[in-house]
C-alpha cells in the first residue's frame, strides 16, 4: 500500500465503518469482515436515500440537520425506553440507580477482561474514530460550501475513492489486514509529527 496521509487515511478507514454499519436497530454485523466495491455502493445508497428527505437527488445542509435531529431523537427514544424498567412511561430515582449500577458493572467486566494493552489501544481507537467524524464533517461542509448540496455521484465517488486506496492488492476487496495496514502507517505518521514537534519546541 502506498503511504496515505493521516486525512486521507482517516477518511478510507471510515469506508469500512460506512460499508458493514447496520441501518436502524439490525444486528451488528462483524467489523472484521471483508467489504467489497459493492457493499460500499450498497451503503452509500442507502445513506443517501435515508439523507435525500425531498427525493431531488441531493442532499443539502438543512435535510443532513434534520437527519441529525431525527437520529438524536431516536437514540434518546432508545435510551428511555432502556431506562425505564417497568415501561409505565416514567423513569424513577431506583431505575437510574440501577441503570446506572448496570452500566458500572458492565465497564468494570470489560476492564478485568482487557488487559492494559487493549485497553491503551481502545482509548486509542475512540480518539481515532471522534478524529475521523471530525474530518468527514469538515470533507462535508467544504463541500457543501462549494455548491450547497451533495449528490448520490459525490458521495459514491468520495466512497469508492476510499476503498480503492484501502485496497492494496487491487482485488476489489477491503481485508481486516488492509485496513489495519493502513491504521499502523496513521500510528506511524502521527508518532513522528509528536516527535518532530517535540524537537522545533526544544
Amino acid at each position: 500500500m502506498n503511504k496515505i496521509s493521516l486525512a486521507a487515511g482517516a477518511a478510507l478507514l471510515a469506508i469500512a465503518g460506512t460499508a458493514l454499519a447496520q441501518p436502524g436497530d439490525g444486528p451488528r454485523r462483524d467489523r472484521n469482515a471483508d467489504v467489497t466495491r459493492q457493499q460500499v455502493i450498497d451503503r452509500v445508497d442507502q445513506r443517501f436515500a435515508a439523507l435525500d428527505a425531498d427525493r431531488d437527488g441531493r442532499v443539502t445542509p438543512e435535510e443532513m440537520r434534520q437527519h441529525g435531529e431525527q437520529r438524536r431523537s431516536q437514540r434518546a427514544e432508545r435510551m428511555f425506553d432502556r431506562l425505564d424498567a417497568n415501561r409505565d412511561g416514567s423513569i424513577t430515582r431506583e431505575e437510574w440507580t440501577q441503570a446506572r449500577a448496570q452500566r458500572a458493572e458492565r465497564m468494570a467486566e470489560r476492564r478485568a477482561q482487557a488487559g492494559p494493552g487493549e485497553r491503551a489501544a481502545h482509548m486509542r481507537g475512540m480518539r481515532a474514530m471522534r478524529g475521523m467524524r471530525n474530518m468527514r464533517a469538515a470533507h462535508g461542509a467544504r463541500m457543501f460550501a462549494e455548491q450547497g448540496y451533495v449528490t448520490r455521484e459525490q458521495m459514491r465517488e468520495r466512497a469508492l475513492a476510499g476503498f480503492d486506496r484501502l485496497d492494496a492488492n487491487r482485488d476489489g476487496t477491503v481485508t481486516a489486514a488492509e485496513r489495519q495496514q493502513a491504521r499502523q502507517q496513521m500510528r506511524e505518521q502521527v508518532r513522528q509529527r509528536v516527535q518532530e514537534r517535540r524537537s522545533q519546541a526544544q
